[in-house]
């Protein structure tokens, strides 16, 4: 462990590296990644062009192989493993999935090379999904392993970026008080509502049957997509074209869905951080459409900035204890391990509250007009449903199919 005037900074190994927005928020606060671990052959291409001293290596289940890459002075371990089994939009088997459980690959590394801090990452029907059994099985072994450890719920929406975004991040430790950094700050949820005139709204196009996933001026969770490459963006209702929005470059459209360079800027990343035009690592040509799937699968970049911050210069906790958690106690939103008992916490998904940019001026680049068969499929489902409508709504939608219906000249221009 190395230290810049009185920060500390890790060096860090990656698993699950993705393309590396953990470690890169991580990195803005001083800490550095010596080595990666990823599977998919399309990442690394991105993990090597932007973390070039960094090694890569591919399968978290070779142990011996991830051992041989990982610095001797790595003192950090993240792992923002596969929610393919634990998310609400997947396939909800738990570890009997075969994805979400390589974490317990990351446990038997771990175990045979331990590290003073780890940092965990996934969706929050991890602590929920089967009674909390899965996120009980990691805590236990972290804990077996003499770690102590705390996790909280984080809005990736507190720190102002336009992207509703809640996940998981467990911290275990071997030195000190593990909520000396991760309790920090706690601020209270904005209670906001817009007219549609006034601000942009995300939704998710894809549903409108139980559910919107809906945005006041913000998108809903980016998601991957699908597994073969589909991309999956949002659509965002932009406020009514008399009011002017600065920076949209959207034309006359006003249903749009966002740019891939936009959908980098809400993970936090720079514009064109997943863009390449080389070979992936099994030889195949890296496709465009695949940089939806890898930002979306991405952890916010502004999110491990701020954890990075608290890594680097931890503050003593001066919170309550919480309350004590029984063995079969459902897990909160935030609990923590002292080394013999855990506790459930009260602490907020808010830790900073920063300034945030208005949806419609945050969009930098052209979207796609959504095309008038998904909006109309949406409409459709939204209103034989009975979801909460907003005024105004369906009927903006249907201005759209009707702007959207083709002619010669505009039929080419329709994009889902």
């Amino acid at each position: 462990m190395s230290l810049l005037g009185n920060l500390r900074q890790l060096d860090t190994t990656g698993l699950f590296g993705g393309v590396g927005g953990l470690e890169s928020g991580l990195s803005q606060a001083g800490h550095f990644a010596s080595s990666f671990c990823e599977i998919d052959p399309k990442p690394p291409t991105i993990l090597k062009a932007r973390f070039p001293d960094a090694e890569v290596v591919r399968d978290i289940r070779q142990t011996d192989e991830v051992l041989a890459a990982i610095s001797p002075r790595s003192n950090l371990l993240t792992a923002g493993f596969p929610c393919t089994d634990l998310s609400q939009a997947g396939r909800v088997q738990g570890f009997a999935g075969g994805r979400s459980s390589l974490v317990r690959d990351a446990l038997k590394l771990i175990k045979a090379r331990p590290f003073p801090h780890v940092l965990l990452e996934n969706v929050p029907n991890w602590r929920i999904l089967h009674r909390g059994e899965y996120l009980r099985e990691v805590a236990q072994a972290l804990e077996n392993l003499g770690y102590r450890w705390a996790y909280r719920t984080v809005d990736a929406l507190a720190f102002g970026a336009p992207q509703r975004r809640l996940r998981i991040f467990f911290y275990a430790t071997l030195d000190g008080d593990p909520r000396d950094v991760l309790f920090q700050g706690s601020h209270s949820l904005p209670d906001t509502s817009y007219d549609l005139d006034d601000r942009a709204h995300g939704f998710y196009w894809t549903e409108g049957t139980r559910g919107l996933g809906w945005g006041e001026d913000c998108v809903p969770t980016l998601k991957g997509g699908s597994t073969v490459g589909v991309p999956s963006p949002p659509a965002i209702l932009l406020p009514n074209l008399s009011v002017p929005a600065a920076n949209t470059a959207t034309g006359e459209y006003r249903l749009i869905t966002p740019d891939i360079r936009d959908a980098e800027r809400l993970q936090g990343f720079p514009a064109g951080w997943t863009a390449s035009d080389g070979e992936t690592l099994d030889g195949t040509p890296f496709r465009q459409r695949r940089r939806w799937v890898l930002v979306g699968n991405a952890v916010n970049v502004r999110a491990a900035a701020w954890l990075g911050q608290q890594l680097s210069q931890p503050t003593t906790f001066d919170g309550e204890r919480g309350r004590e958690l029984g063995p079969d106690d459902a897990w909160p939103a935030a609990a923590w391990f002292d080394g013999t008992k855990r506790y459930a916490s009260d602490i907020g998904t808010w830790p900073v509250a920063a300034p945030r940019e208005p949806l419609a001026e945050f969009l930098s680049y052209p979207g796609a007009p959504l095309s008038s068969r998904a909006t109309s499929g949406f409409l459709g489902r939204f209103l034989a449903g009975k979801l909460r409508q907003k005024p105004g709504f369906a009927a903006a939608l249907q201005s759209h199919v009707d702007q959207m219906s083709p002619s010669p000249d505009q039929g080419l221009k329709q994009a889902a």
